[in-house]
C-alpha cells in the first residue's frame, strides 16, 4: 500500500473551526468542550471566559492541516 501525507507550505494559515458544547453548570460556572476532541475542555465564570480558555488550549496544540492520500491495494482481478 502506498501512502503519502502532504502539508501546505502556504504562509497564510487557514482558519480552523470547531463545534463546541457549551454547558451551564449547577454552580453557575460555564463548561466548554470541543466536540470530537474530548480532552480539550475548559470552564470559567462566564461563557466568554470559558471560550477564551478553550481557544488558548487549542492554540497551544499548534494544529497542522494535511491531506492523507492512500492508493488502493492492487487486486489480482480487475
Amino acid at each position: 500500500m502506498n501512502l503519502s501525507v502532504t502539508t501546505s507550505s502556504i504562509k497564510t494559515v487557514p482558519k480552523l473551526s470547531y463545534d463546541v458544547l457549551i454547558e451551564n453548570e449547577p454552580d453557575g460556572r460555564v463548561s466548554t468542550t470541543v466536540l470530537g476532541l474530548a480532552d480539550i475542555k475548559s470552564s470559567g465564570a462566564t461563557k466568554e471566559k470559558a471560550l477564551e480558555k478553550l481557544i488558548q488550549l487549542l492554540q497551544e496544540r499548534k494544529p497542522e492541516i494535511g491531506t492523507l492520500e492512500i492508493e488502493p491495494p492492487q487486486t489480482e482481478h480487475p
